[in-house]
């Protein structure tokens, strides 16, 4: 099996579509995977969990290990949007497709942000990529909450030693085919008498 190949991101990653268009900024600290070769000059293709593209090949670090904690897992958002429901879209604009329209309090898992349309004037034009209900799309960030990504602690996954799949004990057979410790017993049995029978020949007849 070949070696996995994983890159380091000192900052945040940009993470491309395969029609090179922009899709998150990956968190700082964590690792992508590389899962080709095939990826235009100075990109590499990569995947992060579940979600997969391109990112600047400038913009990471190759590792010679396999991390403990690859991807972030645990960040999630809450929909906050005083009641209202919120719209999961294709892109972050407002003209963009509706792929779902998430409850209040509706939550999913959070990837990062990236720039896009205003929504609320002068209130910014930040949107979270996030999943929810099995798609994958924005949700403008003042209709939500989202956890604060935590730091990774860089660690080398630690080899595991190999188990066998078969732990029956395995009795290994002599030369004549008879298993050892049938052939132990066979011997001791054999042994015992020996102490009888010489006692019995060299034993001195008593005098009548």
């Amino acid at each position: 099996m070949a070696a996995l190949t994983f890159f380091y991101m000192p900052s945040k990653t940009m993470l491309y579509n395969f029609d090179m268009q922009e899709v998150v900024f990956l968190p700082a600290g964590y690792f992508v995977l590389q899962s080709d070769y095939d990826a235009p000059d100075g990109y590499i293709k990569v995947t992060y969990d579940d979600l997969e593209g391109y990112v600047k090949a400038d913009s990471v670090q190759q590792v010679d290990y396999t991390p403990k904690t690859k991807y972030e897992l645990t960040a999630k958002f809450t929909c906050d949007n005083d009641g209202q429901p919120v719209r999961l879209r294709a892109a972050p604009k407002k003209s963009a497709q509706v792929l779902d329209v998430l409850s209040d309090n509706s939550t999913g898992r959070f990837y990062g942000a990236v720039e896009g349309e205003a929504l609320i004037k002068d209130a910014g034009t930040d949107w979270y990529y996030v999943s929810a209900q099995g798609k994958h799309g924005y949700v403008y960030y003042a209709y939500v909450k989202a956890d604060e990504i935590p730091p990774n602690i860089i660690e080398k996954e630690q080899d595991q030693p190999d188990v066998p799949t078969d732990a029956t004990p395995q009795i290994v057979e002599d030369d004549g085919g008879m298993p050892t410790t049938a052939a132990i017993i066979f011997i001791v049995a054999l042994c015992i008498p020996v102490p009888f029978i010489m006692y019995y020949l060299f034993k001195k007849p008593k005098n009548d």
